[in-house]
C-alpha cells in the first residue's frame, strides 16, 4: 500500500475514534400558508437587471430567451427587456414576475410554449370561469401586457390597499380552500387576493424557494457562527458532517463559508456524512472501501488484508448506511493503482488521470493538486496510455473557486458549471476568502459550461466589508428627483434639431471640429456632482501625478462624505489603481487621495481646478471640491463639453476613462480583503452596442444635480466621433435608457 494513503488511513482511524460529533440542526422549510413572501422581497424591484434576466432564461434554457414581442406599448422588446422594464416601472421584484411565468404558464421550462401559454402569460384578467374568447378580455391578451399587468396589480393593491375591501390584507383571516389563512405581510395578502387558491400559492411557494432562496452554490461547505456543525450543500440539500474526520478526509477546512442561520432554513437535510473518506466498511460479509460519493467493493477479505489493513480498521456497517452512496469498480488482488493515479508524461509534460481502463487530460496542474490532493504525480512514459482509452478531461470540483489567468472574471463551480461571481460585493457578501482562488489556463475554464452568474440577496451580507461601488448606486434607492434642480419651463432653450425628453440638460457636438449639433439648456448651471472628477483627473496628471507611486488611506485626511470605497486605515494602493477607482467606478475617497499626493492642502488644488477655469474661459463654471459632493461645484453642459473635451485629450485620462474593468491588490493590505475589481458605472460601455463604440465616459448623481453622463462615441459606419452630455437625468431607477435613446437618434440624424 502506499505509504502517503496508509498513513491517512491510520489517522482517519484515530479522528474516528477520538473527535467530537458536530451535532445536528434541522429546520423544519415546510410551507407556511400565512407568510409567503415578505413586502421587502416582493417590492425590491432592484434585484435583477436586464442582464440577469437574460442570464436566468439562459441558464433554464427558456424558450422566452430569444422571444421578441410588442410590450404593454406596442414597442417590440425582448422578453427578458419586458420582464426588467415592467419590473422598474412598477417596483415590483422582477423574480416575481420570472416565478408568476412559471407557475402561470410554465414558460421558464417549456421548450416549445403555445399561442395560448404567451397570450396569458401571468393568468391576469382571466378566472377559472372565464372564457379566453370573451371579447371584455381581450384588452389583456399579449406576453407584454400581461407581464406588465401582472406587476402593475400588485403595486396597485399596495396603493388602494384602504380604498377597495376585498383587497385581502394583514390582521385578518380568510377562508381558503377549506383552511383558515391570516397573512403575516401585505405580500402574502396580495398573493391570495391575486390567486385565492391555495395550491397555486404553495406552487408559487415552491419555485421562489428553488430558484431564489438557495444562494450558495452546489458543493459548498457552510456553518453558522454560532453552531460548530458543517454542512455540505448538495443537490439542493444541506449534508450535515457528523465529526471532523468525515469532513477533513474530504474537504480542506479553509473553504467553510460561515453563512446567518436563516440560510440553513433554505435547504432541506439530506443524508449525514459521518464515515471518514477512503474507509473499509463490512456489511454483512461483503467488503469496501469508501472513495468519495462511491463504493468499492473488495473481491475478496484476503485482498483486504493483502492491501495492509487491519481489522480494527474496519468499519461495520447495515445496508441502511450504503444507500447514499453508488457502486463502483471491484478491487481485486494484485491490482496496483486502485484509486487511479496522476501520471506525468515525460515526451510532452502533460498531466494525465488513470483509472480503470481510461485515462482523463488534466489540463492544469491546479486540477491535480485540487481534485487528487491524495495521490503523488508519478512520471511515465507515453507508452503507458497504449492500451488505455481516452475519458474525458478531468474537470475542476464543485466548489472551487478559479479564474482564468488573462481574464478578470471570478467563477465558482456548480454541477459542472462555472459561475460568474458578478462582483466584489458579491464575493464578499457571501463570504468566499480572496486567497482560495485558483488560477488555471483558457483551455481548463473553457471545459467548464457557463452556468448562472451569481448574484447576491439583500438580506444575505456575511462580510462586514462595503462593497466597491459609484456613488450613483450607492444613492439609488434613498434617490429623491423632487431635490434635482431644473430649468424654468418658461425659459427652456433649444439649439439644432429638437429630440423630446424628460431630460433638462442635454448636448450633442462633433468632437473634432467641436461644432454644437443639438442641444436643451445647455447654459443652465447646475451641480457637477461626480464630473467633477474628470477636471481633477487633468489637474493631477498636469501636476505631475505618478502613477507608478502609491498613497496609504488615512481616514482623517482621505474619508469623504460618500465614503464607499473598501479600505481599511493603514493600507497602501498603487496610485494608477486608485485613478481607476475614481474613474471607472467614480469613487470619491480614492480621489482625495490622489490629490493628497500632490497637494498636502486641498484649497490650494482646488484653486488650480478653477484657474483653469479661468484658462479656458469658462465663466459660469466654479469648483468648490475635488469629487463633485458638494451642490456648490457648479457647470453648465456648454463648459463642461471644454472641460471633458481637453481633459479627455490627456492620454492617461481618456485611457483610464475607457476602461470597462479593472482589478487590483493593495500593495498593504489591513483587512484580509486585498483584492479590488469592478465594472465601469456607465452600464452602457459594458453592453454590445452595434452601430457605435464608447470610447470612453463618465458618470455623475447628486439629488440636486439629477443623473448625469458624458460619452465620447465613435459611429461604427463612418468613425465619426461625437461628445454627448446628458445632465438633469430624473429617471434615477432607469438613468441609461434616455441617454441610450439620445445617442440612437445622434447616430441616425447627424
Amino acid at each position: 500500500m502506499n505509504f502517503r494513503l496508509k498513513s491517512l488511513i491510520i489517522f482517519v482511524s484515530l479522528l474516528t475514534l477520538f473527535s467530537p460529533s458536530f451535532g445536528l440542526y434541522a429546520a423544519d422549510s415546510d410551507f407556511n400558508p400565512n407568510y409567503i413572501l415578505s413586502d421587502e422581497e416582493l417590492q425590491d424591484y432592484t434585484t435583477m437587471n436586464r442582464a440577469d434576466i437574460q442570464a436566468f432564461l439562459q441558464e433554464y434554457g427558456s424558450w422566452l430567451v430569444s422571444h421578441n414581442t410588442p410590450d404593454a406599448e406596442g414597442v417590440n422588446r425582448t422578453a427578458s427587456d419586458i420582464i426588467y422594464r415592467a419590473a422598474i416601472t412598477h417596483k415590483i421584484n422582477p423574480k416575481y414576475l420570472l416565478v408568476k411565468l412559471q407557475k402561470e404558464q410554465s414558460l421558464i421550462t417549456d421548450p416549445s410554449p403555445a399561442q395560448k401559454q404567451l397570450d396569458w402569460a401571468t393568468g391576469y384578467g382571466i378566472c377559472d370561469s372565464c372564457s379566453l374568447s370573451d371579447p371584455a378580455l381581450q384588452k389583456h391578451k399579449g406576453f407584454g401586457v400581461q407581464v406588465d399587468s401582472a406587476a402593475a396589480i400588485m403595486r396597485w393593491y399596495y396603493d388602494n390597499l384602504n380604498r377597495e375591501v376585498w383587497i385581502k390584507t394583514t390582521g385578518q383571516t380568510y377562508l381558503v380552500d377549506n383552511i383558515i389563512v391570516r397573512p403575516a405581510t401585505l405580500a402574502t395578502a396580495f398573493l391570495y387576493t391575486y390567486t385565492p387558491h391555495l395550491e397555486g400559492n404553495q406552487n408559487f411557494w415552491r419555485l421562489w424557494q428553488k430558484w431564489f432562496e438557495q444562494v450558495y452554490p452546489d458543493g459548498s461547505l457552510i456553518k453558522t457562527a454560532d453552531r460548530p456543525t458543517v454542512y455540505l450543500l448538495q443537490n439542493g440539500t444541506k449534508r450535515a458532517f457528523a465529526n471532523m474526520s468525515a469532513l477533513i478526509t474530504r474537504f480542506d477546512p479553509k473553504f467553510i463559508l460561515t453563512v446567518p442561520e436563516s440560510e440553513l432554513k433554505n435547504y432541506p437535510d439530506g443524508a449525514a456524512i459521518s464515515i471518514p473518506n477512503y474507509s473499509i466498511l463490512k456489511s454483512d460479509s461483503q467488503y469496501y472501501l469508501l472513495d468519495n460519493e462511491t463504493l468499492r467493493p473488495f473481491d475478496s477479505f484476503s485482498t483486504v488484508k493483502s492491501f495492509g489493513y487491519h481489522p480494527d480498521e474496519i468499519i461495520e456497517v447495515n445496508a441502511a448506511d450504503l444507500t447514499p452512496y453508488k457502486s463502483g469498480r471491484v478491487i481485486a488482488a494484485g491490482q496496483k493503482d486502485w484509486l487511479g493515479k496522476v501520471t506525468r508524461i515525460k515526451e510532452n509534460n502533460q498531466l494525465y488521470y488513470l483509472a480503470g481502463n481510461n485515462y482523463h487530460l488534466i489540463t492544469d496542474k491546479q486540477i491535480a493538486k485540487i481534485n487528487f490532493p491524495n495521490l503523488s504525480i508519478e512520471e511515465e512514459p507515453a507508452a503507458a496510455l497504449a492500451s488505455l482509452f481516452a475519458g474525458a478531461p478531468v474537470k475542476l470540483k464543485d466548489g472551487v473557486l478559479f479564474g482564468i489567468v488573462g481574464n478578470s472574471k471570478i467563477y465558482v463551480v456548480e454541477n459542472g458549471k462555472k459561475r460568474h461571481i458578478a462582483s466584489e460585493a458579491v464575493f464578499n457578501g457571501l463570504g468566499f476568502n480572496w486567497n482560495n482562488i485558483i488560477w488555471v489556463d483558457e483551455f481548463t475554464g473553457l471545459n467548464l459550461a457557463t452556468g448562472e452568474p451569481l448574484y447576491l440577496r439583500r438580506e444575505v451580507q456575511i462580510a462586514e466589508a462595503t462593497a466597491e461601488f459609484d456613488q450613483d448606486v450607492q444613492t439609488e434607492i434613498s434617490a429623491d428627483p423632487e431635490k434635482m434642480l431644473r430649468a424654468p419651463e418658461n425659459k427652456t432653450e433649444l439649439i439644432g434639431p429638437t429630440w423630446t425628453t424628460a431630460l433638462d440638460t442635454y448636448l450633442v457636438a462633433e468632437s473634432d471640429s467641436g461644432e454644437i449639433l443639438a442641444g436643451k439648456n445647455i447654459d443652465f448651471l447646475r451641480p457637477a456632482a461626480s464630473l467633477t472628477k474628470v477636471m481633477t483627473a487633468y489637474i493631477l496628471m498636469k501636476s505631475g501625478l505618478n502613477l507608478n507611486g502609491s498613497q496609504t488611506y488615512e481616514a482623517a485626511d482621505h474619508r469623504s462624505t460618500y465614503h464607499s470605497f473598501r479600505v481599511a486605515e493603514g493600507e497602501r494602493i498603487y496610485n494608477q489603481h486608485l485613478l481607476y477607482a475614481g474613474l471607472v467606478s467614480s469613487l470619491n475617497t480614492p480621489i482625495k487621495m490622489l490629490v493628497d499626493t500632490v497637494e498636502e492642502n486641498e484649497t490650494v488644488f482646488i484653486k488650480k481646478m478653477n484657474d483653469q477655469a479661468r484658462a479656458w474661459e469658462l465663466n459660469q463654471t466654479k469648483f468648490a471640491d475635488v469629487t463633485g459632493e458638494s451642490v456648490n461645484t457648479k457647470t453648465t453642459a456648454r463648459e463642461y463639453f471644454t472641460i471633458y473635451k481637453n481633459a479627455a485629450n490627456n492620454i492617461e485620462v481618456s485611457r483610464t476613462l475607457g476602461t470597462k474593468y479593472y482589478e487590483y491588490d493593495e500593495i498593504k493590505d489591513r483587512d484580509g480583503n486585498l483584492r479590488h475589481y469592478d465594472y465601469h458605472s456607465n452600464e452602457l460601455a459594458n453592453r454590445a452596442l452595434p452601430d457605435y463604440t464608447i470610447i470612453n465616459s463618465k458618470t455623475g448623481y447628486l439629488d440636486e444635480a439629477g443623473d448625469g453622463l458624458v460619452m465620447l462615441i465613435q459611429r461604427n459606419r463612418d468613425a465619426k466621433k461625437f461628445i454627448i452630455i446628458t445632465l438633469g437625468n430624473p429617471d434615477h431607477a432607469n438613468k441609461f435608457a434616455e441617454p441610450a435613446r439620445l445617442t440612437s437618434w445622434v447616430i441616425t440624424n447627424f
